[in-house]
Parts: C-alpha cells; structure tokens; sequence
C-alpha cells in the first residue's frame, strides 16, 4: 500500500467492480476532462450560459462534441435498443469518478449517462417507434431535459396552468415553463425535452401529462436568460413560454394522465446516480484538503500536523464513506429489482445522506483554506465545487423527501 496516498476510494483498488469496458471509459473521460475542461473551466463558469456557448463556443462544443464522438451517452440504453446497457451501479461508479475529476457535478452531468429519460422512454413510452427514435437520438448525441415547473405551481405540479389539448392526432400545448435547461440545439443539434402540461384541467396530479418536444419545434419562445449562482457554464436556462406548440399523439413519452409519475420514477432511479456524485464531490473536497494542508506550512509545520486540522478533514471522511456505502447499496438493489428500491425508498435514502455530506465537506475545506478557497485566479476549484454542488438541494424538495421517507418508515401514507 502507498502510504503517501489518501485513503479514498480508487478504481484500480477495485477490479471486481469495474469491467474492462468501465475503466477504458474512465480514462477517455479522463483525457477529455484535461484537454477540455480544467484548462478552460474558470472562464467556461464566468461567462455562463450562452454567453460561455457563444464567445468560448469551440470550446464549449468541442468539449461536448469530444463526450458524444467517444460513445458516452445513454450508457443506461437496453442492448436491445443498441445502448451499452449499463447497470445503475456501474454508471453510478463512473459518474462519482468523472465528477472526483472535473470537480464539479455539472461535467458529470455532460456525460449524459442518460437517465431518467431513459428510464421512462424504457418503461413509460407507449409507441414503440418513438421509443426506438428517440434512443437513437441519444445515442447520437441528444441530450434531453424535463420541462415541469411554472411559475404559478412550482413544485406544486397539481396547480399548474399550461395545457395541452388535443385536437385530433396532435396535442397543442400552451404554458409558461421557470428556468428550463438546455434550450438550445445542442452540439450536434438534437436537443430534446419532457414537457409536463394538463390534459385534463379538472385533475391534479392525475390530469398531468408528459410530452417529448423537439428544442426546434415551432412554438417555443425563449425569454430571459437565468443567471445562476452555480450550474454556469453547462447549458443555457431559459424562461419559456410554449405557444400553440404542436405534438403528435405518437410523443406521448408516458400514458395520458400518467405524466406526474412517469417523472416521479425516473427520478426516483436518477437519485441513486446522483448521490454518487454527491460521493465524488466529497472525495474531491477531502483530496483538496489533504493536498492543502500537507502543503502549506504555519508556525513552522505542515498544517496536518495540528490536531485542530485533524477533526474536520476526519468528520469528512466518515461522512464520505458511509454515503459511499449506502449510495452502493441503493444502486444496487435498484439493479436486483427490488421493489422498495423501485418506489425509491433507497435511492432518496443516499441522496438525502450523501447530498448534504458533500455540501459539508465543500464548506469544512473552506474553511481550513481559509480566503485562498475562495479566491478563482489561486487555481483551487472550491468556491466552483461549493457553488455548484449547492443544485443537489434544488433537485428534489427536500421536506417532501422527509415526509416520504417517514410514510415509508411507518408503512403507511402520512
């Protein structure tokens, strides 16, 4: 054993996890991450949005172009719709490592492993051809994103006023749309999104149905541009406004009136992967503590040495490893089929532990930096790492999580 090296989590230490296949992607994500993205991150993160798309735009989108010509989206595809047909562990892996890298969850988030539209393409889609269409889409490089909120609902989906009426063969949808990822074509121009609008204005939740939408269809007008806190540089957010935007029947992406729980289950499966980037934010955090401490010398000793260093960068640690672990063990229950899994019992589990764990450990290493943690032109990734880690509260809402997670506790809805 290297005992110059940190005790985290290794890939290589680990063979009995990683297929071949698995770590030859782990080193082209590798290549990518250091030709494109760490010489080139602090402006990508400054400019933003489509600002970073147009005046860093061969860099914006040959960093994208390098990611779908390597084969990395829909690694979660069936083989038999010609994806590589990884489980949700093995992606769960890769994505902790890629995000270990980049330091930042939103480089993962370029891999596009491909859920959880995948997921709800798979198991809610019911026209076989569009299924088929539009894994091809992903595969060839279509990166897709949920359109749910408005402004007047929020997260309250039951109270939301867009609609879609169908008129004959085709569905018309009118509504606004709140901070809506990637409106743009993408980088090869296949963009793609889930939009969640009532079929039916006398339902809630149940009258909720969920539409797959081109980025270039007719009837999408773009208003202002959010300028995020962190998040930057991957895609632009728009406030939307779809208007007499017209859909076939055959992209109903789940059952009319089945649109709320579609969503609700790819999620529930794309939390597990998320909390393996929450793992791969904590054991980023820590590495940047330990290459700072071990480092810097106060008082005539490397700041490791004073035991007041010790109990953060050790409480990071713990926290680290045990969302480790329960981030494997919801994985892979999720991958044997269990039914508590598949309700997402344990994937919100680890996303509930680990999301906060890498938040903390972000801040502690902060905090041992002190202002140099803060400050972009030192090089340290920490203020990108705090700033961007802080979406993985804004993913789910978190007091509705609790609430869940005590329904299921005492086994009944409460």
């Amino acid at each position: 054993m290297d005992m110059m090296k940190p005790n985290l989590y290794e890939p290589a230490d680990h063979p009995q996890e990683w297929t071949p296949e698995m770590y030859q992607k782990l080193e082209q994500a590798r290549d990518i991450i250091e030709e494109w993205w760490l010489p080139n991150r602090r402006q990508l993160d400054r400019l933003g949005g489509v600002l970073a798309m147009t005046e860093m735009s061969d860099i914006y989108y040959g960093l994208h172009k390098s990611i779908i010509d390597a084969g990395f989206y829909g690694r979660s595809i069936p083989k038999e719709y010609g994806g590589p047909g990884w489980s949700l562990y093995q992606c769960g892996l890769l994505s902790a490592e890629i995000t270990k890298m980049a330091f930042t969850k939103a480089v993962d988030d370029a891999f596009a492993y491909g859920e959880p539209w995948c997921h709800i393409l798979q198991h809610w889609t019911p026209d076989e051809d569009t299924k088929r269409e539009y894994f091809k889409r992903t595969l060839d490089g279509g990166f897709c994103t949920i359109w749910a909120t408005d402004p007047e609902s929020g997260v309250d989906m039951g109270g939301m006023r867009g609609s879609a009426v169908l008129d004959g063969d085709t569905y018309v949808l009118n509504g606004p749309k709140w901070w809506m990822a990637m409106c743009s074509p993408g980088p090869v121009g296949l963009q793609w999104h889930l939009a969640l609008l009532k079929t039916d204005t006398s339902k809630r939740t149940s009258g909720l149905s969920l539409f797959i939408v081109n980025d270039d269809a007719p009837g999408i007008i773009r208003g202002r541009e959010g300028d995020l806190t962190g998040a930057r540089w991957g895609c632009a957010r728009y406030e939307l406004l779809l208007k007499d935007l017209k859909v076939q029947k055959k992209c109903l992406a789940a059952p009319e009136g089945k649109g709320l729980y579609a969503i609700v289950d790819g999620m529930n499966k794309h939390m597990g992967n998320q909390a393996f980037q929450a793992v791969g934010v904590s054991e980023a955090a820590i590495k940047q503590a330990l290459d700072y401490t071990t480092t810097t010398i106060r008082w005539d000793h490397p700041l490791i040495e004073y035991q007041g260093v010790h109990f953060p960068i050790a409480d990071m640690w713990v926290n680290a490893e045990a969302a480790r672990a329960i981030t494997a063990k919801a994985n892979k229950l999720w991958d044997e089929g269990d039914t508590e899994a598949k309700h997402g019992k344990w994937s919100i589990l680890a996303f509930k532990f680990a999301a906060p764990a890498a938040l903390d450990a972000c801040l502690k290493t902060i905090e041992l930096m002190g202002a140099r943690a803060i400050e972009r032109e030192e090089g340290w990734p920490m203020e990108l790492m705090y700033r961007d880690s802080m979406v993985f509260q804004l993913y789910r809402t978190p007091n509705i999580d609790r609430k869940f997670l005590a329904s299921y506790l005492v086994r009944r809805r409460l």
